[in-house]
């Protein structure tokens, strides 16, 4: 079944030092594990990406400085890194008010089929928002800006882009039989279909569908007239359309 998250509801534990960590992933997905990390100024904490995974972080609120090899790269607010397998990352809030960051784990560890897939190589990528590429679609009134798969950091473990809907944009009814989906609102407001029931999201939550569960999403009545925009997730990185 799809889930509505609320990040501000997770549970949170605390992880490293004056940081606390919720995940919003359950038992259905099987592709990835979602992580919502709350970084106090000063706040650290440190991991290494399991072999036959990547590891995608992407600063929701704040900055935050990324290390893999000891040299510091910082993550301002809307910053997107991919972390290659195998290696180690300490993520330090060098900044003087709160940070939030969320974390895809892809596949997780363990998981046969999609580990045996090509996953990133690059070592660490990290792509500002900002300076990233725009893809414009105006004949579907919506604009992309990619992260991860065949069109940035190379991978076949994810596909991910931030997507910006104009207020008319409409998806239809759809689901992918072969991948799961996850949508993190940035700006404005979506109503998404979820489990056959319509639902108006905002920045602070997002919707996670398994394989083969039907979604739908368009801007919301409520939104105002303001460009929307979202993070959304692919997993694994090739998948399929069926519409209706």
């Amino acid at each position: 079944m799809g889930q509505v998250i609320e990040f501000s509801k997770l549970n949170y534990e605390t992880v490293g030092v004056a940081t606390k960590r919720g995940t919003f992933t359950s038992h259905e997905t099987t592709q990835m594990v979602c992580d919502f990390y709350k970084l106090e100024p000063g706040g650290r904490f440190e991991g290494q990406v399991p072999i036959g995974s990547d590891q995608y972080f992407y600063s929701f609120n704040g900055s935050v400085e990324i290390s893999t090899t000891g040299d510091g790269h910082e993550m301002v607010q809307d910053t997107f890194s991919a972390v290659q397998e195998g290696h180690s990352y300490t993520i330090t809030n060098t900044s003087s008010s709160l940070a939030e960051l969320i974390s895809v784990l892809a596949p997780p560890k363990g998981s046969s089929d999609s580990s045996k897939l090509p996953g990133f190589t690059g070592g660490l990528q990290v792509s500002k928002r900002s300076t990233q590429p725009v893809l414009d679609l105006p004949e579907v009134k919506k604009k992309r800006i990619f992260f991860a798969g065949k069109e940035s950091a190379k991978t076949e473990r994810a596909h991910a882009m931030i997507v910006e809907y104009e207020p008319e944009t409409f998806t239809g009814m759809h689901m992918h039989p072969n991948a799961e989906s996850m949508f993190i609102m940035l700006s404005g407001e979506n109503k998404f279909t979820v489990n056959g029931q319509d639902v108006v999201i905002g920045r602070g939550q997002a919707t996670i569908f398994p394989m083969k569960d039907r979604h739908g999403l368009c801007v919301a009545d409520s939104n105002n007239n303001e460009i929307v925009s979202f993070l959304e997730f692919h997993l694994p990185g090739a998948f399929t359309t069926v519409k209706g």
